[in-house]
């Protein structure tokens, strides 16, 4: 038991060495479940390298939004569609549906300074 410590230790050691910080954190949980689930040593990688791929996108998208500056509080649903005109109410319903994504169709947003454009197009994510 000892040795096995000890290889868990420099295991864990050694993954956040190499920036691995989501294998490191679950390896030994999922090691543990690919042994009760009698996984193949593929399985149990693939599961442990999704869950670091996960991690890393999670991570990314994190830092992407805080490098924006946008508000992350604000939302469609507090979105004030009412003070819009009908027609850009009609538009913003429209890009709501996300129906231009599966068109691949670029949105722009054109107006004067001050009106929200990029809040709008914020919550389009």
């Amino acid at each position: 038991m000892r040795k096995s410590l000890n290889r868990h230790t420099e295991l864990r050691s050694l993954l956040e060495h190499l920036n691995l910080g989501g294998m490191a954190a679950v390896f030994a949980d999922l090691a543990l479940k690919a042994a009760k689930e009698n996984l193949s040593h593929e399985a149990y990688l693939l599961e442990l390298a999704t869950h670091e791929q996960e991690q890393r996108v999670q991570r990314r998208t994190a830092r992407l939004l805080r490098q924006s500056g946008l508000p992350q509080e604000k939302t469609f649903r507090t979105f004030e569609v009412e003070r819009l005109s009908p027609a850009l109410q009609l538009q913003i319903e429209r890009l709501k549906s996300g129906a231009f994504l599966d068109n691949a169709i670029n949105v722009i947003a054109v107006g004067k300074p001050g009106v929200g454009k990029p809040q709008s197009t914020h919550y389009l994510n």
